[in-house]
């Protein structure tokens, strides 16, 4: 009898620690954000007021263009192939033939 009791009382606390831990890794809860979006806030708890959507199929509108003066900007409202990649903030910018000329003849 002593021996069904402490088995008995074995499992029922092996459920105790598998339940917490279970409940413990789902806390927190997807949110509606008002704007259409849907955020997770792990601070929060109760039911999911929306699901987070995958990644868009439909590429982004826009597209980067050539200004014809070696610059390049982007278009929003234009869609096709990039015709130009601009330049990472800070990198140096090419010097156009008439500058090269231009220090040169300063020496």
């Amino acid at each position: 009898m002593t021996r069904k009791v402490i088995v008995g009382l074995w499992v029922i606390l092996c459920l105790a620690v598998v339940g917490s831990v279970a409940s413990s890794a789902f806390e927190g809860r997807w949110k509606d954000d008002g704007n259409g979006g849907c955020v997770f806030d792990p601070n929060d708890d109760g039911f999911d007021q929306c699901s987070p959507t995958t990644a868009p199929t439909i590429p982004p509108a826009g597209r980067f263009k050539d200004d014809g003066n070696g610059g390049c900007f982007f278009d929003p409202n234009d869609d096709g192939p990039n015709q130009c990649t601009p330049s990472a903030p800070g990198a140096a910018k090419p010097t156009s033939p008439a500058a090269a000329t231009a220090s040169r003849r300063g020496r």
